[in-house]
């Protein structure tokens, strides 16, 4: 059992979104993570996937779970939580290392109130991606879709994006949050991939220029961007605008 690093705060430090993702299949408690192993190195303190699962649902005391994919900071254990905990929501939650094809995750095209631009999932063809599957009941996911006002939950069904549970296990559906705002891309091209802070505003005040007109800051300085950001929501809504207008804001795929 690890403990949840509660030092995941990106108001304070928002460079660090999405935080670290979990460090393999395992449960997340009010105590702590706890991973799980392979087969062979089953012991007395660890647990299968499938066993992280049903000890999930046995804890909870319900059956009725949705698998929810994460793509941005709610595959973090810290970050879950902290939303769940704020929310007086019980944080017991499985977390599934999986990949799915045809989905891929990039940026919303909009800055989010701490001044980082959140992950969004978009249609992607044959692509294939590691990401993490949580299995929430109704309590957390009404919890989590308070905390994603930008988003919207989506189910996909396997028509759509085929989603893999490593150690088997192919879910008819799932569901995924989709940015309300699209995904940010450059006019006519394919969307900018997930990728880190730095690199992100360092593109975007490159070769963004209604970004980079609005900000008015020159690359290596993209974490005072990203401070000022965070507390100039007029700001904030001229670049979600000017990222539309400008052509920077492409379809998810999803229904959009």
């Amino acid at each position: 059992m690890s403990t949840v690093d509660g030092g995941v705060d990106f108001v304070a430090a928002p460079w660090l979104y999405p935080g670290p993702a979990a460090p393999g299949t395992g449960l997340l408690t009010r105590d702590g993570y706890r991973r799980a192993r392979a087969h062979a190195e089953v012991g007395a303190s660890t647990l299968r996937p499938a066993a992280i699962v049903d000890d999930a649902l046995r804890a909870a005391g319900v059956r009725d779970r949705r698998l929810v994919v994460a793509v941005g900071s709610n595959a973090c254990p810290a970050v879950v939580a902290r939303k769940l905990t704020a929310g007086d929501v019980d944080p017991t939650v499985p977390f599934l290392r999986a990949t799915v094809t045809g989905m891929a995750v990039g940026h919303s095209a909009h800055v989010s109130v701490a001044g980082f631009v959140a992950a969004t999932a978009f249609r992607r063809p044959r692509s294939r991606t590691a990401v993490f599957a949580s299995l929430l009941d109704r309590d957390q996911l009404a919890c989590l879709d308070a905390t994603e006002p930008n988003y919207t939950r989506r189910t996909v069904t396997a028509d759509e994006c085929v989603l893999e549970i490593d150690g088997g296990g192919r879910p008819v559906s799932f569901d995924v949050y989709v940015s309300k705002w699209g995904t940010l891309a450059p006019p006519g091209g394919s969307p900018i991939p997930l990728q880190t802070q730095e690199a992100l505003f360092g593109t975007l005040l490159r070769d963004c220029a209604a970004f980079a007109a609005l900000v008015g800051r020159p690359p290596h300085e993209y974490r005072s961007v990203m401070t000022e950001l965070a507390g100039a929501a007029d700001l904030r809504a001229a670049l979600r605008r000017s990222f539309a207008t400008s052509g920077w804001a492409a379809r998810s795929g999803f229904g959009d």
